[in-house]
């Protein structure tokens, strides 16, 4: 026969841990948990840095496909029922997320570390990393076409059906590469025809506009020429063993700061402020390195490291673009490309 105890007769000490488990409040396993949006395994080493976060913590941040704009998105979709605890973005994208009134402030540990330019002053959001815009190259995949150098030379027949970048109205890093090209070309935050101009014509050697990392579709050869941020190149050379070689264009590229934001209403938020503590901690910033985008915190890059990049000199046409200014044409930057682009403005 079943027997029920009341609780007069359990022992104290039951019945207070028994208190415990069931409060409103208590610690429980689906806590230790911190959702980031754009958090793609390949990219950034996030994979690694997670795995660290875990392995040292018992913390979970599962990976999250979001690019950029489609995390921002996210949150403004969700802002009035939060689900997303922060999110990783190029800079003028989470720039721009903050403006938009998505986040709130937090300074992490470490947080006097980070330069002036490379985080907002009330902590609304702060660099995480640096990377810059290259061309990626599977040279085993050019069909014995020479190595494209400059931006100039991806318009040659030669390269048809071989290029690829990002949809930018899906990831910062090619909306960094969008703007800064148009800024290159002689555009400005308010003139996208320079820019434009040069894509129209790069259309004919573009094969796909990406809604999703082509990582490993590079490194197999699938895609010969992938404009896209210099870590991920230096990582498929290094660590892969890819054919790749990383080529920063002569006419000169742009540096790419990415940032991290804590959302408003964050469900997470007291764990989310952990995890960003550790990740401007020499061990984050470290494992961050070995995907080949560079430390935020000066001194955390292993010189084994900082020798497999091309020499300074190839880096000296790199300008840093206005954030401010790229957050105020992103919305009207995204519409023009995709009218102009792709044919499908909406």
């Amino acid at each position: 026969m079943q027997r029920f105890v009341s609780s007069a007769v359990l022992p104290a000490c039951f019945i207070i841990v028994l208190g415990v488990l069931l409060a409103p409040g208590a610690a429980r396993a689906e806590d230790k948990t911190v959702i980031q949006y754009d958090c793609i395994p390949n990219y950034a080493n996030w994979g690694g840095v997670t795995a660290l976060y875990k392995q040292v913590t018992g913390v979970t941040v599962p990976p999250d496909p979001k690019g950029s704009s489609v995390a921002m998105a996210a949150l403004e979709k969700e802002k009035d029922n939060p689900v997303a605890d922060c999110a990783y973005y190029s800079g003028a994208i989470g720039y721009q997320a903050a403006q938009k009134g998505l986040h709130q402030p937090y300074k992490p540990k470490g947080w006097e570390k980070i330069p002036d330019a490379l985080k907002d002053p009330n902590g609304l959001w702060w660099t995480v990393h640096t990377g810059t815009i290259a061309f990626l190259v599977n040279t085993k995949a050019l069909g014995g076409a020479p190595v494209p150098k400059s931006f100039a030379d991806l318009l040659k027949p030669e390269y048809k059906g071989k290029i690829a970048y990002d949809d930018p109205t899906w990831g910062g890093t090619s909306f960094t590469f969008v703007y800064g090209l148009n800024e290159l070309m002689g555009g400005t935050e308010k003139d996208f025809r320079p820019g434009l101009s040069y894509l129209r014509k790069l259309d004919a050697n573009v094969s796909s506009y990406p809604r999703e990392s082509i990582y490993n579709a590079v490194l197999r050869g699938e895609v010969p020429i992938w404009i896209n941020a210099d870590g991920n190149g230096y990582k498929m050379k290094h660590v892969d063993g890819g054919p790749v070689e990383v080529v920063i264009p002569s006419e000169g590229t742009f540096t790419m700061p990415l940032v991290m934001g804590l959302a408003k209403g964050a469900p997470h938020a007291d764990e989310t402020k952990r995890y960003f503590d550790w990740l401007l901690s020499p061990p984050a910033q470290a494992e961050f390195a070995k995907s080949f985008f560079r430390p935020v915190v000066a001194g955390t890059l292993p010189a084994e490291l900082a020798a497999k990049f091309l020499p300074d000199a190839d880096y000296g046409k790199a300008r840093a673009l206005d954030l401010s200014k790229m957050a105020a044409a992103a919305d009207a930057l995204k519409k023009a490309w995709l009218d102009e682009i792709r044919g499908t403005g909406r």
